[in-house]
């Protein structure tokens, strides 16, 4: 695993935040930004495209936000991905239960894994052991 991976959360949830970061730091992951939605990481990744150091090992993205969704941010994502040097993990949470969501999930190669939120303990460890493996 990379020694010191950058993690951002992207939730609108204060509370998915505090405890994804709680997680992460039990699993000795120091290097994490959270955000309030996904504008101005979307923004951040925009324009430090070619900068891999500022650029995140693996996103925690919330499906439902205001202003723009999770799905939203993927196709904006998208769009500025294949300029970029850096694989950059997506795991997709969300509250939301409906099996339309994690179809529709499926169809983007972006997205590595999805989640219901709260995610566990667990599964927090396995993905920092599968994904971030270089």
């Amino acid at each position: 695993m990379n020694q010191d991976p950058l993690v951002w959360i992207i939730d609108d949830d204060d509370i998915s935040k505090y405890v994804m970061k709680r997680y992460l730091n039990q699993l000795s992951v120091k290097n994490i930004v959270g955000f309030p939605d996904s504008l101005q990481p979307l923004k951040l990744i925009q324009d430090n495209y070619n900068s891999n150091e500022e650029l995140p090992d693996i996103i925690f993205l919330d499906l439902h936000m205001p202003v723009l969704n999770g799905f939203q941010f993927i196709k904006e994502f998208q769009d500025v991905a294949m300029k970029i040097d850096k694989k950059i993990k997506i795991i997709m949470l969300t509250s939301s239960i409906n099996a339309e969501d994690v179809d529709h999930a499926k169809t983007f190669p972006e997205i590595s894994d999805y989640f219901i939120k709260p995610i566990k303990h667990r599964d927090l460890s396995r993905i920092l052991n599968v994904e971030l493996k270089h």
